[in-house]
């Protein structure tokens, strides 16, 4: 397909990176859940929905079928349409939830640790 490409980057949001989130240890699994839930609807919703995301065209001329190739490129097929985007941006979420979880294993791990090695003392009132 020829003709001019259109850039929908600032249409779709952008994931939030680890330094734009602040979540309290304690906290970190319920944020978690809570991203993954909502990761997964729109991953849903943009499954049950990217079929009707496709048009066929109405008719076999010039103008129609072109009009339709570039709708479908814009909106439905390949990485830089509006579909690949969202599809990056669940990833996106998903990878946040890891991170997320990760955390909360490494303060966990951290607290164990701490305990550990700092664990009789406030049986002595240090």
């Amino acid at each position: 397909m020829s003709g001019p490409s259109y850039d929908l980057s600032s249409a779709v949001p952008v994931v939030p990176a680890a330094a734009d989130v602040l979540v309290h240890p304690d906290k970190l699994l319920d944020v978690a859940r809570i991203v993954e839930e909502q990761a997964n609807a729109l991953e849903d919703q943009l499954l049950t929905r990217l079929g009707e995301l496709r048009i066929d065209a109405p008719s076999a001329d010039v103008i129609s079928t072109q009009s339709m190739q570039a709708w479908n490129s814009l909106i439905a097929d390949g990485d830089r349409s509006y579909a690949g985007q969202v599809r990056e941006y669940v990833a996106g979420l998903k990878r946040l939830v890891s991170q997320l979880r990760d955390a909360a294993k490494d303060y966990q791990v951290s607290d164990e640790e701490k305990a550990a090695v700092f664990g009789d003392r406030g049986k002595h009132g240090a």
